[in-house]
């Protein structure tokens, strides 16, 4: 089976990655993969060490453009015309690989993308979208032309939707009969280790720094925290324009300043450290499609505090349902955050190992890698019966 992926990845990200699990399984049930992304970066990289051949086709997500500033104000019809632009010739592009891989379904790894659906519907192979976000309740994304059209897209006959939580299943109203909820694959059971005894006294957030991700409310949180006389430093793992950083900085106390490291873009490898030692995991995200990063401190033995929105909840949720105990610590709004930051600084060790366990065991039950691609390549081979009965 040849399946085309569209995607928008230039680095590793979480769609990026949650693609590159499926890639790595996916090849023992004889499926023939071409990746298409907008430039060589450090995804593209990554393919080329799995031997996965790629090529180079920049597709817009295609949403409008924000304006942020008076400047974008000014430039908006610029950057709408170089959208339309950017995406006609990205179409004509894929168009032209879809000749030549003659592929048996395309695979669009995101939902803001459109080109795949478009060029699928002109061949007349089933075309299979991923969505992963709400878009404008996560990330204040607008799909270009609507709301409207991008749902008539995702219904149509010739479409199939894979979900990563219900809630976005829910949100957009799919169908049960052509469409799924297939979780992101996020570790290998094979690579659990035991729980770190000797928790580091530090709070983790990881993430771009960005209001969609919260840290701004973290933020808030922590400088009450200090101010309060709390003691664990924070740590923040993600990358972010100066511009945001100082928006940031300026949120906390002077004296506060120098409790808060800002670590910058890290390492896979030293993320999972940083979690494994940590105390505390915070998920401040507005709307989490998912949380990748939530199962991964849960995996590596960190007790989470996230809030209680989103794909964040649904883990919780999950979590809640197969060990009839919270796996994880919610919140709502900005005091409970900074009280909850109290309360684990003060938690018990049993009560935290008990905790950091039922999470773990959780984590390894519903978004192992291999069970994901194995749904994946079900649903494919669905979609393909479907077509071809």
């Amino acid at each position: 089976m040849k399946v085309l992926y569209v995607t928008n990845s230039v680095g590793m990200g979480g769609a990026s990655v949650a693609l590159i699990n499926v890639l790595e399984h996916l090849t023992k049930y004889n499926i023939t993969p071409l990746v298409t992304c907008p430039v060589v970066g450090t995804f593209s990289k990554k393919l080329e060490e799995m031997n996965i051949p790629f090529i180079a086709i920049d597709n817009p997500l295609e949403i409008y453009p924000h304006i942020y500033s008076w400047k974008s104000y000014i430039k908006y019809s610029y950057s709408f015309l170089h959208l339309i632009l950017k995406r006609h010739i990205a179409y004509k592009k894929l168009c032209s690989c879809i000749e030549n891989f003659k592929p048996d379904i395309i695979h669009t790894n995101v939902g803001p993308i459109h080109i795949g659906y478009l060029a699928a519907k002109k061949y007349g192979i089933p075309h299979v979208w991923h969505i992963r976000e709400y878009q404008k309740e996560d990330f204040g994304m607008y799909p270009f032309p609507s709301m409207g059209v991008y749902q008539r897209r995702i219904r149509d006959v010739n479409n199939h939707c894979i979900c990563i939580t219900k809630n976005i299943f829910a949100y957009f109203k799919l169908d049960s009969k052509k469409d799924a909820v297939i979780y992101d694959g996020v570790i290998d059971r094979k690579d659990i280790k035991s729980i770190n005894q000797d928790k580091a006294p530090y709070i983790l957030f990881v993430g771009r720094l960005e209001d969609a991700k919260g840290i701004k409310e973290l933020l808030y949180a922590y400088n009450k925290y200090v101010l309060n006389g709390g003691t664990f430093n924070l740590y923040v793992a993600g990358k972010g324009s100066d511009e945001y950083k100082n928006e940031c900085l300026g949120i906390l106390a002077e004296h506060v300043k120098n409790r808060v490291s800002f670590l910058g873009e890290c390492k896979h490898d030293k993320i999972y450290e940083s979690m494994y030692n940590a105390t505390v995991f915070v998920v401040p995200s507005r709307n989490e499609g998912f949380g990748f990063i939530t199962a991964e401190a849960m995996f590596n033995g960190t007790v989470v505090i996230g809030k209680d929105t989103g794909g964040t909840k649904e883990q919780m949720d999950n979590g809640k349902a197969l060990t009839k105990a919270e796996i994880a610590f919610r919140y709502k709004n900005l005091q409970d955050l900074t009280d909850l930051l109290f309360y684990v600084q003060n938690l018990n060790k049993d009560t935290y190992m008990t905790m950091v366990k039922k999470a773990q065991e959780v984590v390894c039950e519903l978004y192992d890698k291999e069970q994901q691609s194995k749904e994946i390549y079900r649903f494919y081979k669905q979609v393909m019966n479907e077509n071809y009965d």
